[in-house]
């Protein structure tokens, strides 16, 4: 496996874990490292944790996840999706 795809399969597991404890321990392990692009003339911030979506904004997209997981809420295929929106819009 090569770097980068190394890299977004930690990415991901990150992004699954809730542990808090192991995230702290990521985040120790990680602490040297420059939290800026690898790749020359690129560049990106990270910005600070705080969300730009409201708490009720936050609390409705979990609901609708679990009900996602859970099979309980209806889907549609995005081809679906589109062709509705080309019916229905012109686009």
């Amino acid at each position: 496996m090569d770097a980068n795809a190394l890299k977004i399969e930690l990415m991901q597991k990150i992004i699954a874990c809730d542990d808090e404890d192991l995230l702290s321990k990521i985040e120790g392990l990680l602490k040297n490292v420059k939290s800026g692009a690898s790749e020359q003339g690129e560049s990106y911030e990270v910005e600070g944790r705080k969300s730009e979506l409201s708490k009720g904004q936050l609390k409705e997209i979990d609901e609708r996840n679990k009900a996602y997981l859970k099979g309980d809420l209806e889907t549609e295929s995005l081809e679906t999706f589109n062709k509705k929106i080309f019916e229905k819009y012109g686009v």
